[in-house]
Parts: structure tokens; sequence; C-alpha cells
């Protein structure tokens, strides 16, 4: 039940997959959603509650996060947080406080339960409802670092840098002492805020002795959303399965109107431009910076915008509330897209071998562009700075240079040719646990040893006394028999 369209939209593309496989699918969402919900997924069974307008606030509380974001420091970022945690703690615990719907959920009805982190409600849920029902993560990102702890992956800051900075596996000095403190710091203080978020409602709901980490690291599977084409290497375990690109699905015609529009740019193509579907408006101020850039370009542009008209509109600029965003990348007239750097917008171009032009926000989209940057599939501008001659200057370069299309074309290939479709992949992993309860094979020991014995504390202190303690015998061994032998040296001198 995440709170973000873009993680919804991505395992309910799994789910209906599920589905199609012959499987029932629940989904668990608040009552002021569920129409919407099954709007959107007729085939899927829901289970509603009343959030008590805490899902609400949360959304205003995201939407001014939204309003400010790509201006923040990390700090802010984190400041803004701390409100959002409040009101997450009260929604997770309206959810797992309503008895019919535990008592609905606890019927043997579930061979699997699937949460995405970024909500780790989820987690304590399927906790409540069944302790040997296995447990599923989706994810592209962990807020709260508890997958890195659940999975006992080690991650050396060396080359692998932090989810959210704009860091490639090839640092600076500089970069890597940032990548160290960051890597260090964060997870600490993420750390303490899952604790002061959920580890009283996992008390208060499963018991004592209880913690959301310990809840969490009985997951079977982690279904990481990341690609070995477009994403830095890092080590991984058995347990946790590649499915980037799961959002890519094959390319429909699209409607009549907006094939004509694509059709009139004639040999010059079209831009496509999204922002994902947190930001579907901009500020006054940039709006009209992007349209002044749009209407420079002899391309047609297909923007997805749901605002006031910009003054400065050109002709050539088709605005839409709602666009087919794969299908639009898929079509042979595609140049270039514009996009915030999300990363189902970065798949679907990198499935198509579309050159992109990104405008990170927050969030991963910072280190996202810098992927694209680094594998040379296009180029990166600062939201906060853009102008219009910067943007259009950025398209026009990648558009006439080949490079940028000829790269695009070759990671597309690489990304192509896999044994399996990363959808196929996540269907035959779920069913795999599904079939055999669970996959405790997988799990790393390290989830379970204490820290001291992770980090061989206990085994360093054991060295270092024991070669303290030979080092310690040799110098006062040595330290006796010089002794003895001055002590004679002395007396034979004094008898002669």
């Amino acid at each position: 039940m995440p709170f973000f369209d873009s993680h919804w939209f991505g395992l309910a593309k799994i789910g209906q997959a599920l589905v199609d496989k012959g499987h029932t699918v629940t989904v668990v969402v608040p009552v002021v959603v569920a129409k919407e919900r099954h709007a959107e997924r007729p085939d899927f069974h829901f289970e509603t509650f009343e959030d008590q307008g805490t899902g609400e606030r949360l959304k205003e509380i995201q939407d001014r996060y939204f309003t400010v974001a790509g201006t923040m420091s990390l700090y802010q970022t984190f400041k803004l947080n701390i409100p959002g945690s409040v009101y997450i703690t009260k929604h997770c615990d309206v959810l797992l406080g309503n008895k019919d719907l535990a008592n609905r959920l606890k019927k043997p009805q579930y061979d699997v339960v699937i949460f995405d982190p970024i909500f780790p409600c989820g987690a304590i849920l399927s906790a409540l409802m069944d302790l040997s029902v296995p447990l599923i993560a989706i994810f592209r990102g962990d807020p709260y670092f508890l997958g890195e702890k659940a999975t006992g992956v080690p991650l050396p800051s060396s080359y692998v840098p932090f989810f959210t900075s704009d860091f490639t596996d090839q640092m600076t000095f500089a970069e890597r002492v940032q990548n160290v403190f960051l890597s260090t710091l964060a997870p600490m203080v993420s750390g303490w805020l899952a604790s002061k978020t959920y580890d009283g409602l996992v008390r208060k709901y499963i018991g004592e002795g209880h913690t959301i980490q310990s809840v969490t690291a009985r997951t079977d599977l982690w279904l990481h959303r990341t690609d070995n084409v477009l994403d830095f290497l890092r080590p991984s375990m058995p347990n946790i399965v590649q499915i980037g690109g799961v959002n890519v699905q094959a390319v429909a015609s699209l409607p009549k109107e907006l094939e004509a529009f694509v059709q009139s740019s004639s040999k010059y193509g079209v831009i496509v431009v999204s922002f994902g579907s947190m930001y579907r408006t901009l500020s006054p101020e940039k709006t009209e910076i992007f349209a002044a850039a749009f209407a420079r370009l002899r391309q047609k542009v297909v923007w997805r915008y749901t605002g006031e008209k910009p003054a400065g509109l050109g002709n050539n600029t088709k605005l839409m509330a709602w666009l087919p965003q794969n299908d639009l990348l898929g079509h042979h007239k595609t140049r270039a897209f514009v996009t915030h750097a999300g990363y189902n917008g970065l798949c679907e171009a990198l499935y198509h071998g579309v050159p992109v032009v990104c405008l990170p926000l927050y969030g991963d989209q910072p280190a996202n562009a810098a992927r694209v940057m680094a594998r040379g599939l296009g180029m990166k501008l600062d939201f906060s700075t853009v102008t219009a001659d910067k943007l259009y200057q950025a398209v026009i370069h990648v558009l006439t240079n080949n490079s940028f299309r000829e790269t695009a074309a070759c990671l597309s290939r690489l990304h192509r040719d896999q044994p399996q479709s990363p959808m196929d992949r996540a269907v035959w992993w779920i069913e795999h646990v599904i079939k055999h309860g669970g996959l405790p094979h997988l799990r790393a020991r390290a989830v379970e040893l204490p820290w001291y014995q992770y980090y061989l504390l206990d085994v360093s202190v054991f060295l270092l006394s024991v070669c303290t303690a030979v080092l310690g015998t040799v110098w006062y061994s040595c330290s006796f028999m010089y002794g003895v032998c001055y002590s004679q040296s002395s007396a034979k001198i004094k008898s002669q």
C-alpha cells in the first residue's frame, strides 16, 4: 500500500501479471482511494480501512515536499520528513488497529505477502496476520535502510555510491570522503527514525522483543528494481533478485489524435516531456521557461502537464493531462525524452533506446541522472537554475550528437538480451516462494549475527590480546635475560 503513485503502478503491474497466471491478488488500501484503485485494476480484490484522514494529511505533506524538491539540502529534506513520520505512525496504527480487517486477513487464505519497504507497515501487517506466511519486498530504494541489515549485504563505500547521491562508481578522494560520511550517518539517522516511527507499533501489535528491523528481517525475497546495464554494480545476496524494467510493456498503438500529431512532426520527430505521476504542474516561472525552450524546437513536443496553459507555449507543443509514456517512447518518431529522472521512465527510455535530458528533483533522481550521464545515455541539468536557453541547448545537443542515439541503442540491446523479461523473472520468483513456503536457505547468516560478531570485533580483540600477550612475554623475557646478563657482566668486572 505505497503512498507514491509510481510505487503503486509498479506493484500493480506485478499484481496483474500474477492475476493473469491464475492467482488471486488482494490489496489493502484506505477507503478513500479504493474506488480509484478498483477502477484501475478491476481484477484485484480490495480490503479497505478508514484511515481517519491520515492519508490526506500525508498527501498534503508530500505535495509540500514536492514544491520545494530540488532546492533543499539533505538536512532540510530530513527535517521536512519528520512531521510526515508522525502521520505515518497514525496511518499505520489505524490500519493495524482495525480488528475487523485483521480478522479477515488472518484467515488461512494467503500464500505470500508483498510489501514496499518505503512503507514498512506492510511487514508489521504480515507478522500480525501469520508469521508463517512468506514475505516479499519489492522496492527501488529503502529510505530506512532496513533491507541492508536484513540481507547482510556489504556495501563498500569505496565504489558503491550512496543511493540518493549523484556520485558514480568512480569517485574522487573528496567524493569518497563524502560517500563514507553519507553511507555511515544516513543509516544511523534513518534507523533511529524507523525505530521511533514503527517500533512502538511492533511492540503493540506483535509483542515485546520485536522491532521493525526484526519483522522486516524475516523477508524471504527482495525484488530489487535495479538493472546492471543502467545501475552501478554492487554486492548482492542470493535472495536479492533484480527486476529493473519490470514496468516496461509491449508498445501499443497511440490514440488517433495523438498519432496524427506525432506523424505531423515529419522528419524532425517528437520530444516526450514528463515529470512523472507527482509533478503534473510546475511553478509559473518554470512553466514559461519550459514552454519557451520547447517553442524554439523544430520537433513536435508532447508534454504531460495539467496546469494553466503557458503564455509562451509554441504551436509545436501539445499539453496532455495523461500520456501513454511507454507507447510514445517506443514510437519510431520519438527522438528524446525530457524527464525528472524517475526510474520507471528511465527504464522505458533504456528499453526503447531513447536519449534523455534529466532534471532531477528529489529522492533517487539525482543518482539516476548520474547513471544516465555515466552510461552516456543523456545529459543532466540543474532544475533550480535551468533557463530556457540551457534547456534548449541541452535538447539540441542530445538530438544532434549521434553518440547519444548510438549509445542508447547499444544499451537497449544489452538490456533486452536477457533469458527472462524482468516481469517474468519477478513472477517466477514469487511463485517459487509460494511453491516452497519461503526460502530460508537463501538468507545469509549475517542477519542473525550481533554487530560485534558481524564486524569480527570479538575476533579482533582476541587476536589483539594474543599479540599483546606474546609481545609482552617476548619483551619481558628479553628484559629479564638482559638484566641477568648485565648483572653477571657487572659482577665479573667488579671481581677483576
